[in-house]
């Protein structure tokens, strides 16, 4: 083995392919672990190869990308040209395929807009990687991040003059991997950034189906694949994919370069639109609710949002109303407690003045038995300067010391009038209103009322009794029109699914007939517009086909009426390139 390339100091061999072999090396200048890649011996022999190899290494080292493994130096030691380049710690794609099959939707396209991302920077500096495959994209640790390497065997799209015989060397060749390579690339032909493009297709539909696109198992059929041939569809080995999706991998995979993307960028808007639609649809949680139809779907919908309107509004009416009512009786139950205390005055300030045994608390009694026979108040007492019960609507009380309710919740306190909520089963049951019995600016003791919240209790079940009534009688009106108006909605667009689906089974003589005015009438007037168009163009393609004849190397041999073995001059066509398969430069680095 190898000690020493150059100034980097030979650690260990950890690679080898058909063009390079691979070391780990330490680079003493810098103090830095590095990959050296270095030319095979056989393929040093030849030396227009050798100098393409620097040439285009060196290319590949004016590339800084996140997403591009970089190129530290390039030389040539012993007559063996060789790349030192960033050491990478990671798996390759494929190996990672391997193990887990194919991989998510959202997966997919982080790694298809990774890539994207890289050849759109390096197709704006002129340089075409030319092998996109699987073994030549690592993946980091993590599995988000990647790096493409082997930039070895890209070359300059807009070559040096002086360079001329150089690249005639590479007329016939086919440089790249067979499976994933372009149908240019495998007819031998010119080639630019959308060759890469049709490579990254290639590797999403694997990642997405698990399945190789083009499963040939000889060079020859894989080409003839390629060139002939599509996949079979995303959608019937992967349903789950996402239509966007599966028209953006079916359009990096069409034959001909015109109708790929014209470039990386316009992919990586793709893949970005088609990332920001699978990420709402997962939100919206798509999936569960796309099998029930229209009208169910809107029906429901517009009954949650309407029951949802009706519990907040009409929570906020029930709290307000209790409030006010709450109000109302507080203040019915302080008016209440200043009457029995001014009724209870004068029978105070009398007995006041006179000794124990000559008090007459009857009068205050007679009035205290009266008044208690208001439904709403639960109770009436009198206290005298004393703290001594004078008088009460409980008679067992009358002479007893009076005790405050000190652990009742406190409501209300001014002006002298203290009120306090009484509880029962943990709720409010009705109030209690303290005041004091003034008499000419003296003060001669209190009376104690307790007030009922019946009548409030009552007023608010009626009140949640009429809204819940109002709020069912409202949901119900609201699904029953949102129900009819999907009913109404549903029946043109099934008329619209029946038409493209005649339209997608080749009948574009179908015109859908209607007298709407409204914009289901603008959209079956553009659909039968759409068929009219659709079915001009085939009659006129069908005309100019018939006339055409087909041209191979450069003379019309066949009109194109009787077009049908077109096929079998293809592929001798093919039989007759040469299809050197090797892959130049395609060794994974580590």
């Amino acid at each position: 083995m190898l000690k020493r390339i150059g100034r980097y100091e030979v650690q260990a061999r950890v690679g080898e392919g058909a063009t390079a072999d691979v070391y780990r090396a330490y680079d003493p200048g810098i103090d830095r672990v590095l990959a050296i890649k270095v030319l095979k011996v056989h393929l040093c022999q030849d030396r227009q190869y050798a100098t393409r190899f620097l040439r285009e290494a060196k290319a590949a080292g004016a590339l800084s990308h996140p997403n591009i493994a970089t190129i530290y130096d390039v030389g040539e030691e012993g007559g063996a040209p060789y790349i030192a380049m960033e050491l990478l710690d990671g798996e390759t794609l494929d190996r990672a395929m391997a193990r887990c099959g194919r991989l998510a939707v959202d997966e997919t396209i982080a790694i298809g807009l990774q890539l994207a991302d890289a050849l759109r920077y390096a197709h704006a500096l002129g340089v075409v990687h030319r092998d996109i495959k699987p073994a030549n994209v690592m993946l980091s640790k993590d599995g988000r991040s990647l790096k493409i390497l082997d930039f070895g065997i890209a070359r300059v799209t807009q070559s040096d003059p002086a360079d001329g015989e150089l690249v005639q060397t590479q007329i016939g060749q086919v440089v790249g991997t067979p499976r994933y390579m372009s149908p240019e690339q495998a007819l031998g032909r010119e080639i630019d950034g959308r060759s890469d493009l049709f490579s990254v297709g290639v590797v999403l539909y694997e990642l997405l189906t698990g399945k190789k696109a083009f499963n040939g198992a000889s060079a020859m059929t894989l080409a003839l694949q390629i060139t002939q041939q599509d996949p079979e569809p995303i959608g019937e080995l992967a349903p789950q994919t996402p239509r966007g999706l599966q028209f953006v991998v079916e359009k990096l995979i069409c034959k001909r370069p015109e109708r790929r993307f014209a470039d990386g960028a316009q992919l990586v808007e793709a893949l970005r639109r088609e990332e920001g639609v699978y990420a709402a649809v997962a939100r919206e949680g798509h999936r569960q609710r796309r099998n029930l139809p229209l009208p169910a779907r809107l029906t429901l919908l517009m009954a949650s949002v309407t029951l949802f309107v009706l519990i907040v509004s009409t929570g906020a009416v029930l709290k307000r109303q209790d409030e006010a009512l709450r109000q109302m009786a507080v203040t019915s139950g302080s008016a209440i407690a200043t009457f029995v205390a001014s009724n209870a005055a004068l029978s105070a300030a009398e007995n006041a003045a006179l000794p124990a045994g000559q008090r007459d608390w009857l009068p205050a009694q007679a009035f205290i038995t009266s008044a208690a026979a208001d439904p709403n108040i639960q109770e009436i007492t009198v206290v005298d300067s004393d703290g001594v019960v004078r008088a009460a609507s409980r008679l067992d009380r009358i002479g007893r010391t009076y005790r405050p309710q000190a652990a009742e919740p406190m409501v209300r306190r001014s002006a002298g009038l203290t009120v306090t909520a009484v509880q029962a089963a943990g709720e409010t049951d009705g109030f209690r209103f303290v005041r004091p019995i003034i008499y000419a600016g003296h003060d001669f003791g209190q009376v104690d009322v307790r007030v009922s919240q019946g009548p409030v209790q009552s007023a608010m079940a009626r009140s949640r009794i009429l809204l819940a009534g109002l709020g069912l009688v409202t949901l119900g009106v609201v699904a029953a029109a949102s129900y009819a108006l999907a009913r109404l909605l549903a029946d043109p667009l099934r008329r619209l699914k029946r038409a493209i689906n005649d339209a997608a089974a080749g009948d574009f003589e179908f015109r859908i007939s209607h007298d709407r005015n409204d914009e289901f009438g603008e959209l079956f007037n553009a659909f039968n517009q759409l068929n009219s168009e659709i079915q001009e163009r085939l009659e006129v393609a069908g005309m100019e086909r018939r006339d055409r004849p087909l041209i191979v190397a450069g003379q019309p041999v066949l009109s194109l009426a009787a077009q049908a073995p077109a096929i079998d001059l293809e592929q001798t066509q093919l039989q007759q390139i040469d299809l050197d398969l090797t892959v130049i430069g395609g060794v994974p680095s580590l």
